[in-house]
């Protein structure tokens, strides 16, 4: 799930120049950045992922675990 975190992260904000443990708004992201990853996660693994859950969570590696636990219980109907 970090690559894929990761992957969308590169897309977004259009470089790799950031680890798995920098927050996102230091790697160049905003919150409309953010709602770009999520949307693409959404898309890509169609699981339910709230706005929020990016804010809680604003690094490669916490978003990945979230995301994880996201995609064990609530998948898109």
């Amino acid at each position: 799930m970090t690559d894929q975190v990761r992957a969308a992260w590169i897309e977004v904000l259009g470089h790799d120049d950031f680890d798995d443990d920098t927050p996102f708004i230091e790697a160049g992201g905003h919150s409309l950045k953010a709602t770009q990853v999520l949307i693409r996660l959404r898309r890509k693994l169609g699981v339910r992922l709230p706005n929020r859950l990016f804010f809680d969570h604003p690094t490669v590696r916490e978003l990945a675990a979230a995301v994880e636990r996201a995609a064990a219980t609530s998948p898109l109907a």
